[in-house]
């Protein structure tokens, strides 16, 4: 087949939930032009590509996805006008398969690029980014308007699916745990994840799903309130979320160092239950975070803070996904 040029699935460390699907003549020429965008802090790189023999071929795979899964397109609402962009929430591999079906119509097969290792070190620093950008407030299943009793599906094995329990646990092979932590163990990786890139629901990835709601200012709790976690309403006890954050309830000890985690350099000193050392000063962590950022505002002091890497208040959701918060707890 004579071939004028290729469709091609970019991805983006910086926006991990979405891929770009789009026509090039020259590949090499449409990556570089992309990547002279000073807008997005990692570049994009060539997931895939399949040889076509017109420039409007991607528009069958953007038609195809349009067709049943509309909602997976990127949209933008900016000054009362819809933009429709070549991003979509799907993962990389999805998009793949849906590659092999345009070439099936061509008789091309496409071709899948291996990674580089500059390209494998900055996605782990763009999952660090989207890690504390995430954790600027714990994903909630309910805002995404997911219930109790829906299953959600890991990304890479469909066969793969799991119950939500509660706003922010899944059910999985009889046990309760919560989607990074989940994701971690598939991943078979020992640094964190954000669990939200590695599962959808209804064919949409979580984190991109999140995004959108926000968007469209509908992550929000449903008004009848048919989603809330009647279990914690009903038994408010010292290990339910509404109770202050506790070390010991953790498994992190007096004398233990947590971190600023926008500031690696400023290390604290676990001093009690609830309160750390900074700088000969003792504060609690919510008095600390707003030292340190000079706020004036009300913030949540988990949120800034981590031990072993790991975001306080991801730690206390993770360990009480798994029914060990509090396993440990001191009495001072």
């Amino acid at each position: 087949m004579d071939t004028k040029g290729v469709i091609y699935i970019l991805t983006n460390p910086s926006f991990p939930e979405y891929v770009k699907i789009g026509y090039a003549d020259d590949i090499n020429a449409r990556v570089a032009q992309l990547n002279r965008s000073e807008c997005t802090p990692f570049a994009f790189r060539i997931f895939a590509t399949l040889n076509v023999p017109n420039r409007l071929a991607d528009k069958n795979i953007h038609a195809l996805i349009d067709k049943f899964k509309p909602e997976l397109r990127a949209k933008d609402n900016v000054n009362g006008k819809i933009r429709v962009r070549e991003f979509f929430a799907i993962s990389p591999e999805e998009a793949f398969d849906l590659l092999n079906i345009i070439g099936g119509i061509y008789g091309e097969t496409p071709i899948r690029i291996n990674q580089t290792k500059v390209a494998k070190s900055e996605e782990a620093d763009a999952i660090t980014v989207h890690l504390n950008s995430e954790r600027r407030s714990p994903f909630s299943f309910y805002k995404c308007g997911i219930k109790n009793g829906d299953c959600i599906f890991y990304i890479y094995d469909k066969s793969i699916k799991c119950k939500v329990v509660s706003d922010r646990c899944v059910e999985y092979n009889g046990k309760q745990t919560s989607v990074s932590a989940l994701a971690k163990k598939l991943l078979n990786l020992q640094h964190q994840v954000q669990g939200t890139l590695y599962f959808t629901y209804n064919d949409e990835i979580l984190s991109a799903r999140r995004k959108r709601l926000e968007d469209e200012g509908e992550y929000k709790l449903p008004p009848t309130d048919i989603n809330r976690d009647k279990v914690n309403v009903k038994t408010h006890t010292k290990n339910s979320p509404r109770a202050p954050f506790s070390f010991s309830a953790c498994g992190i000890k007096i004398g233990e160092k947590i971190v600023f985690k926008d500031n690696p350099s400023i290390v604290c000193t676990v001093v009690s239950d609830k309160l750390i050392e900074l700088n000969g000063e003792t504060l609690s962590l919510t008095a600390a975070a707003k030292k340190i950022m000079n706020a004036n505002y009300s913030l949540a002091g988990t949120l800034f803070f981590t031990y072993s890497n790991e975001i306080l208040a991801n730690l206390r959701v993770r360990l009480e996904a798994e029914g060990k918060y509090g396993e440990n707890k001191y009495d001072e």
